[in-house]
């Protein structure tokens, strides 16, 4: 079974994916993170990477995830990618993903696309409200990614609440259940 858990940046989707697992049973549930999914703009330098709108529709590798999330729930392994936020770029590293019987895949917007929806058999958006969401990103970004407090909050209201409004939000008309983070 694929469920997957949407909602705006730092909203609490991974801590909800977490818990998920601990409940359905750790042997039993893997969660896979459409973060390693960002393409890889390796064509780019750091500067210019760091300037990529990644909570753009367009910044994720659909076909590979769709590709892997396929194989999974047809009970084969698969090798995700991995990536570094602090270089904007996946790491050389790959992790191998053997198939549960629960997967769960968390991310701004997985069932925006429609093959993705079609894969997954229950979806949950976590709604957060965006200061509390901001202020979760601020603490993660500074604190595991290196970012300065200008940088995060210049990033939150340039790229991430207009594509929150765009791409993420919209999603809730797909959800089967909508939570507070």
């Amino acid at each position: 079974m694929l469920i997957a858990i949407a909602g705006p940046t730092a909203s609490g989707k991974t801590t909800l994916a977490g818990l998920l697992k601990k409940k359905l049973g750790s042997k039993k549930t893997v969660i896979v993170g459409q973060d390693n999914y960002y393409k890889n703009r390796i064509d780019l330098n750091l500067k210019q990477r760091k300037m990529i709108n990644f909570d753009h529709l367009n910044s994720f590798d659909w076909k590979l995830l769709i590709n892997h999330l396929k194989l999974l729930k047809e009970n084969k392994s698969v090798y995700v990618p991995l990536y570094d936020f602090k270089l904007s770029k996946r790491c050389a590293k790959i992790k191998k993903v053997t198939p549960r019987e629960f997967i769960i895949l968390e991310g701004l917007m997985p069932f925006f696309d429609k093959a993705m929806r079609k894969l997954i058999d229950f979806k949950i958006y976590v709604h957060s409200d965006n200061a509390i969401c901001l202020a979760r990103r601020l603490k993660r970004d500074t604190k595991e990614r290196g970012d300065s407090i200008e940088t995060v909050c210049r990033r939150y209201f340039k790229d991430v609440l207009p594509m929150q409004k765009k791409f993420v939000e919209p999603q809730k008309r797909w959800a089967d259940l909508i939570i507070n983070g």
